[in-house]
């Protein structure tokens, strides 16, 4: 049943600019570094899933843990292992995820520097392992970026922090930023009242989440200031529609803004559409999306993505006995992983086709 899904994306790719590659397939967790750093684990999401990296979780899994330096350290170890074991079957670009799980005091200054410092560590520990960079998910699990217009420039600064700290551990390191916290505070905004709100303001607060967004707006403006090699925007808008290209081109537009055209351009900034086809719970592994929607949303994913597609993977929805929950997979789970590999492998095909007729210069 997979031909004609195979077929479609083909003829999608055959209009790809000349040069043009696919975009790489990321999981959102799904696989513990500590115990599945084997082979046989490695081969079951690199062959038979098909993804070809991961927002590695239970490393630093919040602000206030501290990796160390120690290159010797069983977890710079591991991390190393997971990744060289990793990388041989097809899963390279690996960043490692930190979350909000614990609250931020924005009055403690001590507590900041150990932040900035804690960012640091991950970063060189990224660099030493051989992974991508670090994807910092923004969403705020406990209260993070209430309103405070009082607290602005003190959240700002510290991110300033964080991305200088990082950087100059790894200089190359590609940052991704998990929830399109713009988005959140600026859901139904015309681009061009975007750019009169992106200066000073840090925009108004919407009650979604534990407070909101509000404080998000000023940290980006501190995240993003810094002269990164690579950004991308993971968005979460895109879990349930089909048609991905209008908001990866909005997000791609609305971060240009506000980071401005040129700084956006030297960073290499690009949209990662996400998508949310399994899982209701760590024990509900059941669709979310049938598989012929899956594969229209992942075909739709991969024509508005540059760099990055991703699958968030709600704990172990894609593994029968995975870390975060034995339970069994949905109905139907082989037509998944098919047209994850129908897709991967049409767009290799289109690629390939397209760059045998570029003209040579």
């Amino acid at each position: 049943m997979l031909a004609p899904f195979g077929a479609l994306a083909l003829l999608l790719f055959v209009t790809a600019p000349a040069g043009a590659g696919c975009p790489k397939l990321l999981m959102f967790d799904g696989t513990n570094f500590h115990t599945q750093a084997t082979d046989e684990q490695a081969a079951y999401w690199g062959d038979t899933v098909g993804v070809q990296g991961f927002f590695v979780n239970r490393v630093m899994a919040s602000w206030q843990d501290d990796v160390g330096t120690r290159t010797d350290s069983k977890l710079w170890r591991q991390l190393g292992l997971f990744q060289s074991i990793y990388a041989r079957h097809g899963m390279a670009d690996n960043f490692i995820k930190v979350a909000l799980y614990k609250p931020i005091d924005w009055r403690d200054a001590d507590a900041l520097k150990q932040v900035v410092r804690n960012f640091s560590h991950a970063a060189a520990l990224a660099r030493h392992a051989g992974l991508k960079g670090i994807a910092i998910d923004l969403e705020p699990y406990e209260p993070t970026w209430v309103d405070g217009d009082a607290l602005s420039a003190t959240v700002q600064a510290e991110a300033s922090a964080i991305a200088s700290a990082m950087r100059t551990a790894y200089p190359q390191m590609t940052l991704v930023v998990i929830k399109d916290a713009l988005h959140q505070n600026y859901p139904h905004t015309p681009l061009d009242e975007l750019v009169s709100k992106f200066g000073t303001d840090p925009g108004p607060s919407r009650h979604f989440w534990h407070g909101g967004y509000a404080l998000a707006v000023p940290f980006l403006r501190g995240l993003l200031s810094a002269d990164w090699a690579h950004v991308v925007i993971a968005t979460e808008v895109t879990y349930d529609g089909a048609d991905m290209a209008a908001p990866v081109r909005q997000t791609q537009r609305n971060y240009e803004v506000f980071m401005g055209a040129e700084q956006a351009g030297r960073s290499g900034l690009s949209v990662a559409p996400g998508l949310w086809p399994l899982g209701h719970s760590y024990t509900d592994k059941s669709a979310r999306d049938t598989p012929p929607a899956f594969e229209e949303h992942l075909r739709s994913a991969y024509s508005a993505a540059k760099d990055y597609v991703w699958i968030y993977g709600y704990g172990s929805a894609w593994q029968t006995d995975g870390p975060y929950g034995e339970a069994p997979v949905a109905a139907g789970f082989p037509q998944y992983t098919a047209a994850i590999h129908a897709m991967r492998a049409s767009c290799a095909a289109s690629a390939a086709d397209a760059q045998a007729q570029t003209p040579a210069r």
